[in-house]
């Protein structure tokens, strides 16, 4: 078992550019530092002294925790630990490889550098003249800090900033509002108040908050969003994050086709932009176009492979596109990697849900451990009623079904998507168009309430699109709904076909 000891004893290694200094619980990188847990770094030690061979599960328990039982979220989280640490400190050099059932290695160019130590030359502890050496370099180093101290500060405020940076751009790569990215983009900015990427990043990660904050929030996140990008565009005019961030803030005075076209642009000038591809393939996806949305997702994994933020629409984009088995591959890799993404979760549930697998969902849902923390109590609750619905299409489960969907939207219009993929798929069809239809405001069927949807907001509605709409896409009045909500004069202005009018 490797113990606190034999870290404090273990002597730095070089990696090509990344060091790992197990004293210190220290990895460092082009791409910055991290500071490890001890266990952390014990996982991380016996990986990479396997060399690419597989370390199992009870290996792993054995050494770094000497076979004290522990649950395997213990040994998840470790691992997703590394995983993170390598994407930021040294992005691109390896991979933590999961073999099912069975335990991980170790992949990619990390193993074909060479392992050299990184202690100084000639410090061993026999050598009097070595430690008359560093003695005298340690006098000298003093010397050069005492005359160049304003030099060191810089270089460590260089380093602070473009470790704000990673974590930022990390942050916004999951997609997890709980990863608060803005707050890295402002310290950075604090930093270098005149970097336009900083000023860029700062004004897009605000703007996102207007989409889904709360009023007093969005009110904030959004003289924010417009300060920075207006700060950005006067360092650069062509900075993209800027560009998106204003394009956000003002979709709501936007039609579709002028939001893509807008998207396109940006992308057109930076080809490889997460962010802005992250706004297309959510309007592909939106407008029916789902197919292409999976497109842009792969491509964007392609660019940055361990992003959660772009792994769960790859679930739910398989499941879309019919390609189930795949959905479920990714899913669940992206559940091991993971375990705690709100949205990772939701979508294994809603695959779960209609892919007649109703009791994994149901369970997911009996644990808070593994329920999606987007589901609100009432969500939960009108979750209990329908999934057995889904199960067994008895009269009297579609009845309950029924009648919890339309109380649960006459109080929350938010439950609306919910209600109606479930109606849908148990051929509820005219309560599931009226509840829609109230949602949008189709005709006269005007919502009561104020939290019907804000801006053009409402007609970014994926779920449209899903599974279990198809009943109601089929149906007559499906036209009408997409008539009245814009989709038509959209699909007509881009001269598209959605995928659900395509044959094959």
């Amino acid at each position: 078992m490797l113990t606190l000891g034999d870290l404090a004893l273990r002597p730095d290694l070089q990696l090509g550019p990344m060091l790992i200094s197990p004293s210190r619980r220290l990895v460092e990188g082009p791409g910055g530092h991290d500071h490890l847990e001890p266990l952390i770094m014990q996982v991380f030690l016996l990986l990479v002294d396997a060399g690419g061979k597989v370390v199992t599960r009870n290996e792993l328990f054995d050494q770094c925790w000497g076979g004290v039982v522990v649950g395997d979220d213990s040994l998840n989280r470790a691992i997703l630990k590394v995983r993170r640490t390598g994407a930021r400190v040294a992005p691109g050099l390896f991979e933590i490889e999961t073999i099912p059932r069975t335990g991980y290695r170790l992949t990619g160019e990390i193993l074909d550098l060479p392992h050299g130590s990184a202690r100084v030359p000639g410090a061993d502890a026999g050598s009097g003249a070595s430690r008359r050496a560093l003695v005298v370099g340690s006098v000298a180093a003093v010397a050069m800090l005492g005359a160049g101290g304003l030099v060191v500060d810089r270089l460590n405020r260089d380093r602070q900033f473009k470790d704000l940076m990673q974590r930022g751009e990390e942050a916004l790569a999951t997609s997890d509002p709980d990863s608060h990215p803005a707050r890295y983009f402002r310290e950075a900015v604090a930093l270098r108040p005149d970097d336009a990427k900083a000023q860029g990043s700062l004004a897009y990660a605000e703007a996102i908050r207007t989409e889904s904050g709360a009023p007093d929030q969005t009110r904030t996140s959004l003289q924010e969003a417009e300060k920075a990008a207006a700060a950005a565009l006067a360092l650069n005019p062509a900075d993209p994050n800027a560009h998106l961030a204003r394009l956000i803030i003002e979709s709501g005075n936007l039609d579709l086709s002028a939001t893509e076209e807008g998207l396109r642009r940006i992308l057109a000038a930076d080809r490889n932009n997460l962010n802005a591809m992250k706004q297309l393939w959510n309007l592909l996806q939106c407008v029916g176009r789902s197919r292409e949305a999976l497109e842009l997702v792969q491509r964007s994994l392609a660019i940055k492979p361990l992003a959660s933020g772009a792994t769960y629409p790859h679930a739910q984009l398989l499941w879309i596109n019919g390609r189930v088995a795949e959905a479920d591959r990714v899913i669940e890799r992206a559940m091991q990697n993971w375990p705690a993404h709100r949205f990772v979760r939701f979508a294994r549930f809603i695959i779960f849900a209609f892919t007649n697998r109703t009791r994994a969902a149901m369970a997911m849902i009996e644990k808070r451990e593994t329920t999606p923390q987007n589901f609100s109590p009432e969500s939960v609750a009108l979750w209990r009623v329908t999934l057995p619905a889904l199960e067994e299409r008895s009269a009297s489960n579609v009845a309950r079904a029924r009648q919890a969907a339309i109380d649960a939207t006459a109080r929350n219009l938010g439950l609306t998507s919910q209600s109606a993929m479930v109606l849908s798929a148990i051929g509820e069809l005219d309560t599931a168009f009226q509840l829609t239809d109230r949602f949008f405001a189709v005709g006269n069927n005007q919502p009561k309430s104020a939290g019907a949807v804000r801006s053009t907001a409402w007609r970014f509605a994926p779920w449209l699109f899903t599974p279990p709409i198809a009943a109601m896409r089929a149906d007559y009045r499906f036209k009408t709904l997409v008539d009245q909500i814009g989709l038509s004069a959209y699909w007509q202005a881009q001269q598209v076909t959605p995928d659900y009018q395509k044959r094959g």
